[in-house]
């Protein structure tokens, strides 16, 4: 069996992941994390019970993010496929028919060279070999106590340090994306904004996940709590961007008061986000002479981080005809028509005041095509509702305002002028 601080030899070998097979490279995961190598004699071995097997237990390390778990026998993979089925087994398990895998790591059984030793190595980043442990016994289990303080014990600060550059790396793609959203949200492009928060929150999930390695690796206190301030502002804008994905999306189906409650249920993260200073650079952290890291000083909480504004408090940001919470405007749609009215008949007054027109009465017909245009536009298919000055009354200038009518003439065509606007001032959604 090779020996602690030895390289760890690679191989290629097909196996089933996941419950698919699939062809797994040792060398790809070196540098990434640990590996755990995990030897057994065969699947359904005397090792294993009615509910458990050898493998049960090891299978919980598939559960941590900075550790990869590899089962060898020298089993078929459709023999793998049926073991792992039978005993509901995460860990990955490779198929070594020919032995190259038992021989290269020196763990064939001495009875049956063709049966794996059952054994385990657990191996660092570098592709060293840091604990190493072996049985011939075949109804033993490995010592999973001993495996997970193995586990443990490999990291330190430099490792946390290349832990958090690659958390870092996610956290500024997630911020990028996470502005952008801010600026279509504020635009109000839903559909944009929408997308652009989901990336967000991708990116801010596996940050935050990166971050917590790094946290797990740290030696030195203050390193450890500088990530750990880092992993809590991504997992706040995570949620945050989460809340107003949905937010966006409630936007454009027309549900503006579900959208303002998401949106405003976005302000307990982001105010968390906000109290706390932007992760600092990875290259601003140094090792010292003894390997220990040194966090430069915690950078100020910067701006940005604001909970977009509410459509509604500017805008009508709903289908056309529709006010802030998604219902139909009838109300905005008629007093703007009323606004229009009011506006012609005091263009109408003047007109009359100047001669008007030949025998010194109004145009009247002017006015009803102007109240029949207006509302049409109410109702139209430009995509924006007329937008709503916050009062139900008309405009308070104009003739219409003051009950005051011009004298002569003008009295009857200020009664057709009234009878055109009953007749044309309908719900134009109807």
């Amino acid at each position: 069996m090779l020996s602690e601080g030895t390289v760890a030899p690679t191989f290629t070998l097909p196996g089933v992941v996941d419950g698919a097979p699939r062809d797994v490279s040792l060398e790809d995961y070196f540098g990434e994390g640990i590996v755990v190598l995990a030897f057994y004699p065969a699947d359904f071995n005397p090792a294993c019970e009615d509910d458990s097997c050898d493998l049960t237990e090891l299978d919980l390390f598939t559960m941590q993010r900075d550790v990869d778990i590899f089962a060898v026998s020298t089993d078929s993979v459709f023999s793998h496929r049926a073991y792992a089925e039978e005993y509901s087994l995460s860990i990955p398990l490779l198929s070594d028919t020919h032995g190259e895998a038992v021989e290269a790591y020196d763990v064939a059984l001495e009875s049956d060279q063709l049966l794996a030793r059952r054994a385990v190595f657990v191996i660092d980043q570098e592709g060293v070999i840091q604990y190493a442990w072996s049985t011939s016994d075949l109804e033993r289990r490995p010592d999973i106590d001993a495996v997970r303080e193995a586990v443990s014990e490999i990291g330190g600060d430099s490792t946390a340090v290349g832990r958090y550059r690659v958390g870092h790396a996610h956290y500024i793609e997630a911020r990028r994306a996470f502005t952008s959203g801010m600026k279509s949200f504020e635009e109000r492009d839903w559909l944009i904004s929408q997308g652009d928060f989901q990336r967000a929150m991708e990116e801010f999930q596996e940050s935050a996940d990166q971050f917590q390695s790094a946290v797990r690796f740290a030696e030195s206190e203050p390193l450890q709590q500088g990530f750990e301030r880092a992993q809590e502002k991504a997992t706040a804008l995570w949620q945050a961007a989460e809340w107003l994905a949905e937010s966006a999306s409630e936007y454009a189906s027309g549900d503006g008061k579900e959208a303002d409650e998401l949106r405003q249920d976005a302000e307990t993260p982001l105010e968390t986000a906000r109290d706390i200073g932007e992760p600092p650079d990875p290259d601003d952290i140094t090792l010292d002479a003894d390997g220990a890291a040194t966090e430069s000083s915690a950078t100020e909480p910067e701006d940005g981080l604001d909970t977009p504004t509410d459509p509604a408090e500017d805008e009508d940001t709903s289908e056309p005809g529709g006010d802030a919470d998604g219902d139909p405007g009838e109300q905005d749609d008629v007093d703007a028509a009323v606004e229009d009215v009011s506006v012609d008949d005091e263009d109408t007054a003047e007109r009359d005041d100047t001669g008007g027109t030949g025998n010194g009465s109004p145009d009247t017909d002017g006015v009803s095509s102007a109240v029949e245009f207006d509302v049409a536009d109410d109702g139209g298919t430009d995509g924006v509702a007329a937008p709503s000055d916050g009062s139900d009354e008309p405009a308070s200038d104009g003739s219409m305002s003051d009950g005051s009518e011009p004298d002569g003439e003008d009295d009857e065509a200020g009664e057709d002028d009234d009878e055109d606007i009953e007749l044309d001032l309908k719900d134009p959604t109807e």
